[in-house]
């Protein structure tokens, strides 16, 4: 398994080191998802999980006004959501072109939030079960800003779902063709709630890549996340995507419960029916605290509660797991559109993407593999 915490730890420790006096503030994501143990692992000063917007506001106005908080860890107050109309980034306050350049793409979000319930998914407990949406007009003028002031041209929706509700992207993606900008844009996508109208217009405002989180392409691994779309509404999505040349890639994981050798060859021979230009392979469900998939495993005795935590712990069907990693290496070896992450050389090498991106490369990291 991967983990990120020891670069964390050395951020911290520059920050202290460059500014012994300033406080230290976590928050994002995983923040979110282990609030104490971050904060004890890193040694900050105080973490804010969920959205941080008036959350951290409130706290810099308290250090301010000289009355620290005597709690580290601060809740947004009355538990209240922020208003996503009014979240717009200061771009002039980053290093903007820096981060296109070397990044190849500006991230633009424009709704929090998943209704959907699947089995291993955070989303819900980050972003809420509502989804909440920016106006579409105040989602243009932000990536109208950022082309005409930095010179972005290339876009990432890091939503969930881009494409649900789906008139919400739509009207994106009309305001879009209404102001006539010349940009490029890519974004996660479900393969439920697909057809092929509104690939036509994503094409048509500029989409040229598309990464579906698909997880499985047999009924058994789908039943098994709690997926709601069936594998031909992922061939149906893979073809209208192909028709328009949207580049696609489709995210999998192999070895939820339930899974066995048969299931496993069936997504293998419909992912070589459907011909994405990528494929991610991952092994094992990673197991994320209060997901239904946690309570299902700790209720089954396969897993206590209390060792759900920083340290990365994935379910894989145990009669399955020597069989996977040799099954899904043979496939990556015959195949240079697989990747499976950890295990593909290529993509370890430091030196790629910059390299990549370098030669003037934008968008998502597996379109420049394709």
């Amino acid at each position: 398994a991967v983990s990120f915490i020891e670069g964390f730890q050395e951020v911290v420790r520059i920050c202290r080191e460059a500014s012994p006096q300033t406080p230290i503030v976590l928050g994002g994501p995983a923040f979110s998802l282990f609030p104490e143990q971050l904060l004890e692992k890193l040694g900050a000063d105080y973490g804010v999980p969920g959205e941080g917007e008036i959350a951290f506001l409130d706290l810099l106005q308290a250090l301010q006004d000289g009355h620290p908080p005597t709690e580290k860890i601060l809740h947004p107050k009355g538990g209240r959501q922020v208003n996503l109309n009014g979240l717009v980034p200061s771009w002039d306050l980053f290093e903007t072109d820096r981060y296109f350049r070397e990044g190849g793409s500006l991230n633009i979000q424009t709704k929090r939030g998943c209704r959907y319930k699947c089995s291993y998914c955070s989303y819900p407990l980050l972003e809420g079960s509502a989804v909440r949406q920016r106006d579409p007009v105040k989602v243009v003028d932000e990536m109208e800003l950022c082309l005409e002031q930095h010179g972005i041209d290339y876009f990432f929706f890091v939503d969930n779902v881009f494409n649900y509700p789906r008139a919400h992207g739509i009207a994106i993606c009309r305001e879009i063709l209404k102001r006539r900008l010349d940009i490029r844009w890519t974004a996660y996508t479900s393969p439920g709630v697909v057809d092929a109208e509104m690939f036509a217009i994503y094409k048509e405002a500029g989409c040229d890549a598309l990464d579906f989180g698909s997880d499985s392409m047999s009924q058994v691994g789908l039943s098994s996340m709690s997926k709601w779309f069936t594998v031909t509404k992922i061939k149906d999505a893979t073809r209208w995507c192909c028709e328009n040349e949207i580049q696609i890639s489709h995210s999998l994981i192999f070895g939820p419960p339930g899974e066995t050798r048969e299931s496993v060859e069936e997504t293998i021979a419909n992912v070589h029916e459907c011909a994405p230009d990528v494929v991610i392979a991952m092994i094992g469900v990673r197991i994320y605290p209060h997901t239904p998939l946690a309570r299902r495993l700790v209720k089954k005795g396969w897993i206590k509660e209390k060792d759900i935590g920083l340290e990365p712990v994935f379910y894989i069907e145990d009669a399955l797991r020597e069989y996977l990693f040799e099954r899904l290496q043979e496939e990556a070896r015959k195949h240079h559109n697989w990747i499976l992450p950890g295990f593909s050389k290529k993509m370890n090498h430091p030196m790629l993407f910059e390299r990549l991106r370098a030669k003037g490369n934008k968008g998502p990291m597996w379109k420049m593999i394709a």
